[in-house]
């Protein structure tokens, strides 16, 4: 179920001052694509909170011993979505020129959060990930972003079901228009939960020394 952020901004938030750890060396298992030029990384993706950490961990200690859990992204400063967001806006006027700013800062925001609204990687609690095997090359996970989309081709299908099937052993909630994109511990963890607060709430950067 995709809850709007709007909804999402009304969830309580208990910050608990869970640190932030590196994902680098947390596993053999576990790897970590290292910072990209491009509109939305950052050198603080491999951090995340402990807990998510050790959950992510144990995701890699559960798949087939030839597969491999890698990290694409995880801690987001609000600055770098902020970019993301921006560039994002200027793709989408370009290819709908007709359409209203309201109506596609409505689109944009599905898939690239609004550093205004809800943002889900500045708190720790989210983490971008895929599999890849033994030589580092990614599984064929199909090219539909949406995780529940029956499009894909059977290999496509099989493979983002061990994914599911381990991540949310580990209590990880998905965001649904993005297979990669699972959740701990912040606002839509909890509204999917259904508990009464959210434990991580967002990081900006000038208090990231905090967590460390």
């Amino acid at each position: 179920m995709l809850i709007p952020d709007d909804e999402l901004e009304k969830v309580p938030v208990r910050e608990c001052g869970e640190r932030l750890v590196s994902l680098r060396g947390m596993h053999p298992k576990i790897f970590v694509d290292g910072p990209k030029k491009d509109w939305c990384r950052s050198k603080c993706g491999h951090l995340v909170r402990e807990s998510l950490a050790r959950k992510l961990a144990r995701v890699a200690q559960s798949l087939p011993p030839a597969i491999n859990l890698l990290i694409v992204d995880g801690y987001r400063p609000i600055e770098i979505q902020r970019v993301a967001f921006e560039n994002a806006l200027k793709r989408a006027e370009k290819k709908y020129p007709y359409h209203s700013k309201v109506k596609i800062v409505e689109f944009v925001q599905k898939y690239v959060a609004n550093p205004d609204s809800y943002t889900y990687h500045s708190t720790g609690g989210v983490v971008d990930v895929t599999l890849i095997d033994v030589n580092g090359r990614e599984l064929n996970m199909g090219k539909s972003k949406h995780i529940a989309d029956k499009r894909i081709s059977k290999v496509a299908k099989k493979n983002r079901t061990m994914l599911i099937n381990a991540m949310e052993e580990q209590g990880f909630v998905n965001y649904p228009l993005e297979w990669w994109h699972w959740c701990y511990g912040e606002s839509l963890w909890a509204a999917e939960k259904r508990k009464k607060h959210a434990i991580y709430g967002k990081i900006l950067l000038r208090d990231l020394k905090k967590f460390l």
